[in-house]
Formats: C-alpha cells, structure tokens, sequence
C-alpha cells in the first residue's frame, strides 16, 4: 500500500460509496432464477480499485462493502458468506492481475473472481447448513457467475479506457 494523499482517499471513498450503493440496490431485487444469483455489480468498484491501486487498497473496498452492507442491509449474517467469499475473489483478481495481465484481459480476471465467489460462498453454505446437498447449485452458479463476470470485467474494460492516466497508482493497467 502506497502513502495515500487526497486524491486517492477521495477516489477510494468514492469506489467504496459507489460499490455498497451497487450492493444495496442489487439486493433489492429478488435472484436471478434461484437463491444466492446476482450479478455481482459491485465487484466492478473492486477490480477498479485494484486496477488503480493495487491489492490493499481493493482489499480496504471490500471490507467497507462488506461490513456496510451487511449494516445497512441488516443482515450481519451475510457476512460469514460474503467475507470468505470476497476476498477469495480478491485474491484470485489479485493473483491474475499480477501475474497474467495483460496476457489474459481485465474479463478474464473479472470470470475466474466470480467463479470463486460463487464456489466459496456455495462451500461455507454448505458447511453452515451441513447440507452437501447444497453443493448440486454450484454448476447453476458457475453459468450465472461466468454470464455476470463477463459483464463486469467489460465495465472495468471501458472504465479504465476512459479515465485519465493521472488518477491510477498502479502501472500496470
């Protein structure tokens, strides 16, 4: 993590604001063709968090979305599925964007991350409910996962293309 100026506690505020108001508006809607399927919209202040500054800074985006979210939207319990589950995504993100990109694209990361999500937040479902029964969604979640992965690493894509250079830490876009 890098020394943080205005600028960037400004533009990682506005990252977070704008990732736990995807979150909430997103949990207004009931699933996409079964439990636990959504689109994942938020993930896309994430990866931009991480394409702009870096693992630390996305890591610090997902925490503030996750725990606000789960105040705002008043389910503390979400957090045991949404915690894990984030950052194995983050992780996953970390790892591809560090190592493969630009050999794989930013929609290529955005999949493999939603990929993850859904089997870890599957698993610790699974383990919770001691249900491994609950393991048959995961090919279900993989299909919506892979369809809400591509939407959301090509609106990093075009997001990334449009902002000015002067506002990313990381070099590596």
């Amino acid at each position: 993590m890098k020394r943080f100026n205005a600028k960037k506690i400004a533009t990682l505020s506005l990252l977070c604001a704008l990732s736990l108001l995807a979150f909430l508006l997103e949990s207004l809607f009931p699933p996409l063709f079964f439990a636990g399927a959504k689109l994942g919209l938020s993930n896309i202040f994430t990866l931009l968090a991480l394409v702009m500054f870096g693992g630390a800074e996305a890591g610090l985006t997902v925490l503030a979305k996750c725990l606000l979210g789960a105040l705002f939207g008043g389910n503390f319990s979400a957090l045991m599925y949404s915690l894990p589950a984030s950052f194995a995504a983050l992780l996953t993100e970390y790892l591809l964007f560090r190592f493969l990109f630009p050999k794989i694209s930013l929609v290529s990361v955005s999949v493999a991350a939603a990929l993850v999500h859904s089997a870890v937040q599957n698993v610790v479902f699974a383990l919770v409910t001691q249900t491994k029964e609950a393991l048959v969604y995961l090919p279900y979640l993989a299909v919506i996962g892979a369809i809400a992965g591509v939407a959301v690493g090509f609106a990093v894509y075009l997001t990334v293309k449009i902002l000015p250079k002067n506002l990313f830490d990381n070099q590596r876009r």
